[in-house]
């Protein structure tokens, strides 16, 4: 089968599309990537129904690999173009878009704001099927507004020059990108505090708490208020639990709070300890009405604030 002229192919390493990738950013790069091993498979005549099961995936997701719209492991380009049977020159290009659609938010960039420890933080992410943020005090940065973030970053960094305050804010938004793809389910458990606290002000808070609601609308993405009428004290600090693919790392904790920094926790005790932790928190967060019942609640906090002189 001959191939698109427009795509990209083995025959076409340096194409107009490959080049777009010195000044394209990720989700760029996730779109030459998909382009680049549809030509492959369609070279060779095999159809999404052929190759999916033999990477452990749905035909949908492998289209969506394909398209550009969710971010892909490793794993599964690698078992791809081995599939497909290329030769070292399509390899290293593959490995080269590889490299960039993974790097996300760390990319070269943001490598300069980007710590080593909180590298892997965003590394996991990116290959993790399922991510259960716990957070007392403030929304997790994947589900953070562009206005709330700024407000977050500013507080953190009160005399960081403005530019760098946008970069930071813009790797911010690239790490959004984790909640695009259906089949990564992320969880967020907000202790009902986060609603009410004015982080830069009523109108910073009622696009972040309207954009809660509307993330909580997409399947994949469950947004969970520990009401203060449960009965049990909330933990104190941050931790995410990520969990990945069958047959990939095992489970990891990322653990925040005062005192300790941040910490990698990959034992089975200390991980279960965690999994026990969260599994309490869910079984007296909020039902879904009710949760977005507590969020109008807060919003309405927020606008009566806004109606007040000197708001």
């Amino acid at each position: 089968m001959p191939a698109h002229p427009d795509r990209p192919t083995p025959s076409d390493p340096d194409g107009d599309e490959v080049r777009k990738l010195h000044w394209s950013g990720p989700v760029g790069a996730a779109k030459v990537l998909g382009t680049v091993l549809r030509s492959l498979r369609e070279e060779r005549r095999l159809r999404l129904s052929d190759v999916a099961p033999r990477i452990r995936a749905s035909a949908s997701k492998l289209s969506r690999m394909e398209r550009g719209e969710s971010t892909p492991s490793k794993r599964d380009v690698n078992d791809l173009i081995t599939i497909y049977g290329v030769g070292p020159e399509v390899r290293a290009h593959v490995d080269v878009l590889l490299e960039r659609v993974v790097a996300g938010p760390f990319a070269a960039e943001y490598a300069d704001i980007t710590p080593g420890w909180f590298r892997r933080m965003i590394g996991l992410e990116v290959e993790s099927a399922r991510i259960q943020y716990w957070e007392g005090g403030v929304v997790p940065g994947p589900l953070q507004t562009r206005a709330y973030a700024r407000r977050m970053i500013k507080a953190g960094l009160p005399r960081a020059p403005a530019e760098e305050i946008e970069r930071r804010v813009s790797q911010r938004m690239d790490r959004t990108r984790l909640l695009d793809d259906a089949d990564r389910t992320v969880v967020a458990l907000l202790d009902e505090s986060v609603l009410y606290r004015n982080t830069g002000g009523p109108e910073v808070m009622i696009g972040q708490l309207e954009h809660l609601k509307e993330l909580s609308r997409r399947p994949n993405v469950h947004v969970a208020i520990l009401p203060f009428t449960a009965d049990l004290t909330p933990p104190s600090g941050a931790f995410t639990h990520l969990a990945f693919e069958y047959g990939g790392p095992s489970d990891v904790v990322y653990v925040e709070g005062p005192g300790i920094g941040a910490i990698y926790l990959s034992k089975d005790p200390d991980v279960e300890r965690y999994a026990d932790l969260l599994n309490t928190l869910l079984f007296h967060v909020a039902d879904y009405e009710v949760g977005l019942a507590l969020i109008d609640e807060a919003i309405g906090i927020h606008r009566g604030r806004m109606r007040r002189p000197g708001q």
